[in-house]
Order: structure tokens, then C-alpha cells, then sequence
């Protein structure tokens, strides 16, 4: 909830600054873009603790997407290790059927 409320105060602060400069006489796309820059100065200075709050839930939110995965590369690092020390539980490396030449 945190990174709504941080994407909504950005945002008002934006139409904010679009608001006035349009009231000043801007019309134009160069309104727009000095808006932007504006918005995001005023944004940055201002909002340091919601900022700082909404980077750790999005990392919280990360971390919980990524857990699933990382068991899943955890399962296959370690059935590849198995396959790699040996060959189903039996015999020496290299396998005789390996395609290996062994003269």
C-alpha cells in the first residue's frame, strides 16, 4: 500500500505543478516536460521517507516472488550435483559409455 501511496503523491505533485504552470500560460509540450522535471525535484526533496518506505515493501514484494524460484534452483542445483558425482548411484567418473575416447 505503501508504493500506491507513493505513485499517488508523485502524480498529485505532478498535476500540481502542471496545474500552475498552465495557469502561468504554458500550453505546450515544453509545459509538460518542465513539469515532469519539476515534479520529480519536488517529489525527491519532499518525499524521502515514503520513498524509502515503498523501496522496502517493493523489495519485500520482490523477495516473495523470487522464493518459489530460488527452492526450484536449489532442488535442480542439488539433483545436478547427484547426477554428477555419479551416474544413478553406481560406478566412477568417467563412465565407460561416456563419449569420452578412452585408448
Amino acid at each position: 500500500m505503501k508504493i500506491l501511496a507513493y505513485w499517488g503523491a508523485r502524480t498529485g505533485i505532478f498535476l500540481a505543478v502542471l496545474g500552475v504552470l498552465y495557469l502561468v500560460g504554458w500550453f505546450d509540450v515544453i509545459a509538460f516536460i518542465a513539469a515532469l522535471i519539476v515534479a520529480w525535484l519536488i517529489s525527491y526533496l519532499v518525499l524521502p521517507g515514503m520513498r524509502y518506505e515503498a523501496g522496502k515493501q517493493m523489495e519485500g514484494v520482490i523477495d516473495r516472488s523470487q522464493k518459489g524460484l530460488r527452492s526450484l534452483d536449489a532442488e535442480e542445483d542439488a539433483e545436478a550435483d547427484t547426477a554428477a558425482t555419479t551416474k544413478e548411484g553406481k560406478g566412477d567418473w568417467p563412465y565407460p559409455d561416456s563419449t569420452i575416447r578412452q585408448d
